[in-house]
């Protein structure tokens, strides 16, 4: 029992330094734009009807930003995506827009396979990569060119906060996402380590290729965490922006929340054994639960009791940090079943690396490197249609 309770102590710790880490972060000053800003060309994957899509789409028109163009792109002109992007775009003539139909493939990554034929039509330098699910401040364009223009930053990411979903699937997912995922990123900064997340991604169009482009990144899963070690690798400094972006939840079942969930999973343990072996620890409620089955006493009850409460008070306030605003009393729920869930979720990537993503059935190597399960089409087939709307009114 001794080294269950230090194991469920250091656990607790590791929960309060992640939820500082959300609250010294986001709470920090932003850094302002100076001088002349370069323009940026946002690159927007689509794939499917995410919740309040055209929404989330409209956001990046609002942007305070003197000159950018918007790329959207679908690989099938059967995309439902493609008439709402379309709709969108002609809404707003005042900025450069353009909807691109391309399903080339560079790998086996389809989001990378979009890019990569974004990529082809973008007119500026600076490339945004940014998830067709996210929703962005006025300010948030301003913020990442001016990290980027920092000595020595080679590529930008974005903290992402979810909002929305009333399901109990999305409530968890939610939660997981505001306090495990953000808590990681946040803490990882602080520690000087990388971790990036592929929603909100700005870098140059040169620093790209010093990669291996698109090309390379297509053989990757984790093609955000890869691009960000490369970088890094090669001498630039990965930055964090203090904005965040709102990844707009729709409604998700618990068994929807779990297989998201396996599926980060699996790429964690991939791209950092170490790490995920030590995520273990990051479930206390877990761990104080399995010492009050093995030795039932009034001792380890209590041992639970902290455990619950500490961490729905973690929670609660790395949310409030984020702008989610709960009952209290809702995390004393969420908190205890989302760990519980994870808690036992996390011995199933230690026996499995095939995942289903898109349709596509994939095997995750080293890195998350990509192997189809079944045989996939020969690289560079796939229909072609390009500028189903193509909007470039002047602006600025």
């Amino acid at each position: 029992m001794v080294v269950l309770t230090v194991l469920v102590v250091v656990g607790l710790l590791a929960a309060g330094f992640e939820s500082w880490a959300v609250r010294r972060h986001l709470g920090r000053r932003t850094v302002p734009g100076g001088g002349d800003l370069p323009p940026v060309s946002i690159l927007k994957p689509l794939c499917g009807l995410d919740s309040e899509l055209a929404a989330n789409l409209e956001s990046f028109y609002r942007l305070d930003y003197p000159r950018y163009e918007l790329l959207f792109g679908v690989a099938s002109a059967d995309d439902p995506a493609l008439p709402v992007a379309m709709a969108v775009a002609e809404a707003h003539p005042e900025v450069p827009s353009r909807v691109i139909v391309d399903g080339r493939t560079v790998g086996l990554n389809p989001k990378v396979n979009n890019l990569a034929n974004l990529e082809r039509h973008a007119a500026y330098d600076l490339l945004l990569i940014s998830d067709s699910n996210v929703r962005v401040p006025t300010g948030y364009l301003t913020e990442l060119v001016a990290l980027l223009h920092q000595p020595g930053v080679g590529l930008v990411s974005s903290p992402v906060v979810a909002e929305g979903g009333a399901t109990l699937g999305a409530r968890l997912e939610g939660l997981q996402l505001n306090t495990f995922v953000l808590g990681g990123v946040t803490a990882m900064h602080r520690l000087g380590g990388v971790c990036v997340m592929g929603k909100s991604m700005l870098l140059r169009r040169a620093t790209l290729a010093e990669l291996g482009g698109f090309r390379f990144l297509g053989r990757f899963l984790a093609e955000d965490q890869v691009c960000g070690q490369e970088v890094a690798r090669r001498g630039h400094a990965i930055a964090l922006a203090s904005l965040p972006v709102r990844n707009v939840m729709g409604p998700l079942s618990v068994r929807q929340f779990l297989a998201r969930h396996l599926r980060w999973a699996r790429i964690r343990r991939h791209v950092a054994p170490l790490g995920f072996l030590g995520e273990a620890l990051l479930t206390p409620v877990v761990l104080a639960a399995l010492g009050l089955v093995l030795e039932p006493s009034a001792t380890t009850a209590a041992l639970l009791g902290t455990a619950v409460l500490a961490k729905a008070t973690f929670e609660l306030l790395s949310e409030r940090a984020a702008g989610v605003h709960r009952s209290p009393l809702a995390y004393l729920f969420l908190s205890v079943v989302k760990e519980m869930l994870v808690g036992l979720a996390w011995f199933v990537p230690w026996g499995s690396s095939h995942v289903r993503w898109r349709g596509n059935s994939l095997r995750i190597g080293r890195r998350t490197e990509l192997r189809p399960v079944v045989a996939a089409p020969r690289l560079g087939e796939g229909t072609v249609g390009v500028a189903e709307a193509d909007l470039e009114p002047a602006r600025g």
